[in-house]
């Protein structure tokens, strides 16, 4: 590395080739970049990555013209790296141009909520939420690596390592989308950026053993016509390559289990909308249409609704009371591939029948506790279906819940919720405008896409209320938990959306139309749902909810785009097989006919641990591969250099120990500058070096030698007086000036010089 410990101003030969090396680097950062595409939804992530590169290129291009040295100029990329991808994100906290202690809150808070997600996350995410800044910092390490590999260390190849290492991380935790293309893309670009190095480097080259050549010679031809070349390799033969197109040896991404072993809906329930949409679970032969209600969760501890430990009771016919203002809704229940023990009904089943039924009043649950659903079991369920209207809720309060822990939220639950929650409910006269308020401000100001990843703890609000764009899980919990907070009894109520109609009263439910909602308490009425979620709408509500019926009405065998576009995607992926051993997330005791909920299910955004991959061993590995490879890769580098130069010829093997000696006595303070001779450079040597007087010496006899003999005159490949050839002897003093240069370096030096002198 030419410019180790010293300033030295690019000189006008260079700056040509440092411009174009610049923006060959800078497009190959692009090219990772545009790779987040198998990440993200549509491309509003491409601007902020985009301004990353461009303006760390630019600033570290700006930084060598003026001649700023290494150790200034890598951390004040780093700083500027950094204030970048925050103010791309937080900029509004930012005062005076700096972040804040609400940009770090912020931050911590979307940090935190990454964490807990990226196990379980199944891409495409939205842009957004803690993901998008993740995705900022990675670019940034990513470009600034890659720009000090390439100006400061002068590596050519080894430049594309952190963004090689980037976008194949990246390929292993996205989906398939374009990914023929962007691999393409990126190794074409790679090429143009490794010729455009390779030109820089070699006009930096003092000429001392041959003529100068012009830098850009031959460089844009010869990097477009290799890089068209390797495109169509990669993009029109790799495809077609057999093997090409089969399942990964490792499934590194997060994945949900199939439809027949998930018991509770909201496991995993983002995975079921994305990727099982047109699984049909059950069907339904029903007088009107309902939401499909499983059971509800009341529980709230601050990071996940659950079910509580309650007891069952035995059901003979009619269990139920009819309230007042109901509508009775008989339903024939056939299972196809619904699994686990929970029978979906509408609200409020009064009266069952089917082996194995169970009820449980405290949460509205049918359960069959003869064993898991199978295709072609069915069910007799007959529910009071409320008819409510504005005037009578309004009459109504909610001073006496069934049970307290409907009103319970933790402690350390944010204010911020709270004193929103406050705002939107404070001028409601009534516990039903203050519900109806609530549902508003959801549906008036977010947006629904199920390109979120799940969550709904105490970050998990926070980051969705400031991102206010969603699924129905997180509209439901939020808006239960900030209801709660305002003094309303809630509890989350999961199932199914109404399903698809025909003309004989019968609805096919699809995985797809898995759905959360909220349901509020009030006294004498009892639970009363709510639909927050965009897009969404109850059967039967609309008299007070203001809300039509409204559901995923997507063409079976096509999936919504959620990327704002107007468009379908085809479903490709086949149904998953069901497991030997369905995982269970609740347990049945016959003699005493309770409830217990395991732990690990039954829960709003849980996943069956036995059906899904754990990242967090195969992230541990890849932390400790990439650590490895960054110590590693200087002294790989360095033998990569010097057995290319063993099949150089031989004046290029002498110009080449000659650049290494001047820069690695000018990395201890020799002066050394493009202007002085090879004579004035070693008298300095001897001056400063003395021990490096006579190697230094012989290398510049011999570089003097070649440098003014006529051409072929001196026989570089002849046995010189110690035993080997010239240009042999002068690797060897090049590399004895190397070393004794290293020994005046202190600890810290020496660090820096094993990482950033690869010659």
């Amino acid at each position: 590395m030419s410019d180790v410990g010293r300033t030295s101003v690019v000189p006008n030969g260079r700056a040509a080739a440092s411009g174009t090396a610049t923006l060959a680097v800078a497009a190959y950062s692009v090219a990772v970049a545009v790779g987040f595409a198998r990440v993200f939804p549509g491309w509003s992530f491409l601007p902020d990555l985009v301004i990353v590169a461009v303006v760390v290129h630019g600033t570290s291009y700006g930084l060598r013209r003026v001649g700023v040295t290494s150790w200034v100029a890598v951390p004040a990329l780093t700083v500027v790296a950094g204030w970048l991808v925050m103010w791309l994100h937080y900029g509004t906290t930012f005062s005076w141009m700096l972040p804040t202690s609400v940009t770090w809150n912020l931050a911590r808070l979307e940090f935190d909520l990454v964490r807990e997600q990226f196990a379980t996350t199944t891409a495409p995410v939205e842009y957004g939420a803690g993901w998008a800044v993740l995705a900022t910092i990675g670019m940034a390490i990513a470009v600034l690596l890659a720009d000090t590999f390439a100006f400061r260390a002068e590596a050519r190849a080894e430049t594309l390592v952190p963004g090689g290492v980037l976008f194949v991380f990246i390929g292993a935790l996205g989906d398939d989308r374009q990914r023929i293309e962007l691999t393409a893309i990126l190794v074409a670009v790679g090429v143009i950026a490794v010729v455009a190095l390779r030109a820089y480097h070699d006009a930096g080259r003092r000429p001392l053993l041959r003529p100068e050549r012009g830098p850009l010679d031959l460089v844009v031809p010869t990097a477009i016509g290799t890089a068209v070349a390797i495109a169509i390799v990669a993009g029109v033969v790799g495809p077609r390559i057999p093997g090409a197109g089969a399942e990964p040896l490792l499934e590194t991404r997060g994945r949900s289990g199939g439809v027949t072993e998930v018991l509770s809906p909201l496991v995993d329930i983002r995975s079921r909308l994305v990727n099982q949409s047109d699984n049909e679970l059950f069907r339904v032969t029903a007088d009107d249409e309902s939401y499909w209600r499983l059971t509800t969760l009341p529980e709230f501890d601050g990071s996940t609704f659950r079910l509580p430990t309650r007891s069952l009771e035995r059901i003979d016919g009619a269990f139920g009371s009819v309230r007042p203002e109901t509508e009775l809704l008989r339903q024939d229940i056939e299972i196809a591939a619904l699994g686990g023990q929970l029978v979906p009904a509408a609200a409020d089943p009064v009266e069952a029948s089917g082996d194995g039924l169970r009820w449980n009043p405290d949460t509205a649950t049918l359960v069959n506790v003869d064993g898991d659903l199978a295709a072609g079991d069915t069910f007799t369920v007959v529910s009071a279906a409320p008819r409510l209207q504005p005037s009578q809720l309004r009459a109504t309060t909610s001073s006496t819940p069934p049970d307290p822990i409907h009103l319970e939220l933790p402690d350390d639950f944010p204010a911020s919720v709270r004193d929103l929650a406050a705002v939107l409910t404070d001028s409601s006269p009534t516990t039903y405008d203050a519900a109806l308020a609530l549902q508003t401000f959801f549906r008036s100001e977010f947006e629904y896409s199920v390109d979120v990843p799940a969550g709904h703890g105490a970050s998990a609000i926070e980051v969705f209320l400031r991102q206010r764009i969603g699924y129905c899980e997180q509209f439901a919990a939020t808006f239960a938990a900030m209801a709660r907070s305002a003094g309303l009894p809630s509890r989350v109520a999961v199932g199914y959306t109404a399903g698809l109609p025909d003309d004989a009263g019968r609805f096919t439910v699809l995985g797809r139309n898995a759905h959360a909602w909220p349901e509020i308490w009030f006294d004498g009425v009892g639970w009363v749902p709510f639909e927050p979620t965009p897009g969404r709408g109850a059967p039967g509500t609309e008299q007070y909810t203001g809300v039509a019926p409204a559901q995923d009405e997507t063409p079976a065998g096509s999936v919504a785009a959620t990327d704002g576009s107007d468009e379908f995607r085809p479903e490709i992926a086949p149904p998953p097989s069901p497991p030997d051993r369905p995982t269970d997330a609740l347990e049945f005791d016959d003699e005493m006919g309770a409830l217990f909920p395991d732990p690990s299910a039954g829960q709003i955004g849980a996943t069956a641990p036995a059906d899904r991959t754990d990242l967090r061993p195969l992230l541990q590995w890849l932390l400790v591969l990439a650590i490895v490879a960054l110590l590693t890769l200087p002294a790989i580098a360095r033998r990569i250099v010097l057995r290319r130069r063993e099949h150089t010829p031989s004046v290029e093997r002498v110009a080449s120990a000659w650049n290494l000696a001047v820069d690695s006595v000018a990395a201890v303070g020799v002066p050394t500058h493009p202007s002085m001779t090879a004579a004035q450079i070693t008298a300095a040597t001897a001056e400063a070096l003395p021990v490096a007087a006579r190697p230094m010496r012989s290398l510049a006899d011999t570089v003097n030698e070649v440098t003014f003999a006529p051409p072929g005159a001196v026989d570089l490949d002849r046995i010189g007086p110690f035993g080997e050839t010239i240009a042999r002897n002068c690797s060897v003093w090049a590399r004895q000036v190397d070393g004794i240069a290293a020994d005046r370096l202190t600890m810290g030096g020496r660090i820096r010089r094993y990482v950033m002198f690869w010659r």
